[in-house]
């Protein structure tokens, strides 16, 4: 588990004693290993937690959509002005829903450590995986 994303949980004042937490912080894993997975949360992302965590898809989702209510209720405003450009302070603007949620923590994550770059590998071209790893690390440490 990537130390940056229990921070950016403990960040955005997800309560670690919830459900949510956990899945959130299997979400934000899966996700930054994999980000073609932020566009299939039903379909991909909820069934791999579920699996990992010996539960639903159903209840994946609703302790994360709990979980995000309760940080972006009792978080601080500031830092959701800055991750989310509004906070609990707007009035006229509700929380950010899950894909939101997740996908803006991956998003600032990966802001905050460039050097980690990922790479999506579901449905990538070996050949253009080899070539990005190339340019990457050099030529001189790969081949096909």
């Amino acid at each position: 588990m990537n130390p940056k994303i229990i921070e950016m949980l403990r960040r955005t004042s997800v309560p670690a004693s919830s459900l949510g937490y956990i899945y959130l912080k299997d979400a934000l894993d899966i996700c930054w290993e994999d980000s073609t997975y932020i566009q299939a949360l039903t379909k991909r992302l909820y069934p791999a937690i579920a699996q990992r965590e010996n539960t639903t898809p159903t209840r994946v989702e609703r302790a994360i959509r709990h979980a995000t209510e309760i940080a972006f209720n009792k978080g601080d405003p500031d830092i959701y002005e800055s991750l989310f450009g509004y906070s609990t302070l707007n009035i006229g603007h509700g929380k950010p829903t899950n894909g939101e949620f997740i996908a803006t923590l991956i998003e600032q994550l990966r802001m905050e450590n460039p050097e980690s770059k990922r790479i999506a590998l579901s449905g990538a071209d070996p050949n253009e995986i080899l070539e990005s790893l190339k340019r990457g690390i050099g030529n001189e440490h790969l081949s096909l």
